[in-house]
């Protein structure tokens, strides 16, 4: 026997259903169809999803993007006491940079600090700058979408694979410095959610802003090649695996955060292992 109610649209009882709703289960004809992201809603299910999905975006517009204000904090702290540190006793191997930024034959020795501490110095007040003010145009929005945890991780492995790409493609006493590693890795982190909410990143402008950059990269001279592309893979890596690439793929991986947060921090651990291992030593 077949449920003669089932058959039939529960607003209109003269209408047979085509389909039923994905979120509650009741028949719907065709001129009720609310065309959802998988399937088809009813229009009191669409009206209910859409004043939840208000609700979280102005949860997401009120939450402060702290994490990204702290780290442009924590830059800007490192640069003003350099120069503080550096005039008092002179920028010999002992200063903050001397003893913090990047050198391959150092780590090779066992200053394995360097691959993190790296990340927060920075060669003048320009490249402070450049790297604070795109850390303040992309970061808030960033936390704010995917989150407090998920951008920290995000940005704490960008910084080592920027670090890994540096150490791979420079001389062993080459020093490099510079948050750009970590902001290559939030670029690729933004296309990334962009294509996980069903978005062509050619639309919004971050593809065109990651090219350019790229660009800047291999014409200008002095920039770190190794430590931008390295910073851009590990981004990529990571917000593929938290956000995926298309909206399916999201809703998959958002009932998994519990799981995919750990084996991101163990990919930044296995990161900063290759680093360290990679670091070349003097006469190399």
């Amino acid at each position: 026997m077949v449920n003669e109610a089932a058959t039939h649209c529960y607003r209109h009882v003269d209408r047979p259903a085509g389909v039923t709703c994905q979120r509650c289960n009741r028949a719907i004809c065709p001129s009720c169809m609310v065309s959802a992201s998988v399937g088809f809603h009813c229009p009191d299910c669409a009206r209910a999803g859409a004043a939840s999905q208000r609700l979280i975006d102005v949860h997401l517009q009120r939450t402060e993007p702290l994490l990204t204000y702290g780290l442009i904090a924590a830059n800007v702290a490192v640069f003003v006491l350099r120069f503080v540190a550096d005039a008092a006793i002179g920028g010999s191997y002992g200063s903050i940079f001397g003893r913090f930024s990047l050198v391959g034959a150092f780590v090779h020795n066992g200053e394995w600090w360097r691959i993190i501490t790296s990340g927060f110095l920075h060669a003048g007040l320009l490249h402070l700058v450049l790297n604070m003010y795109v850390l303040y145009m992309v970061g808030p929005a960033l936390e704010r979408a995917v989150g407090r945890l998920q951008f920290g991780l995000v940005y704490g492995v960008s910084l080592i694979g920027g670090s890994l790409g540096a150490l791979i493609t420079t001389e062993p006493l080459q020093a490099t410095v510079g948050a750009s590693g970590a902001i290559f890795g939030l670029f690729a982190a933004f296309a990334v959610l962009s294509l996980s909410r069903g978005q062509n990143p050619m639309q919004n402008g971050i593809a065109t802003t990651i090219l350019i950059n790229l660009a800047i990269t291999f014409v200008v001279p002095g920039i770190s090649k190794g430590g931008h592309i390295g910073g851009l893979i590990a981004g990529a890596v990571c917000s593929i695996v938290l956000l995926g690439l298309n909206p399916e793929q999201a809703r998959q991986r958002a009932k998994l955060q519990s799981a995919l947060v750990p084996a991101i921090a163990v990919f930044g651990v296995v990161l900063f292992v290759m680093a360290a291992v990679a670091a070349p030593p003097i006469g190399s």
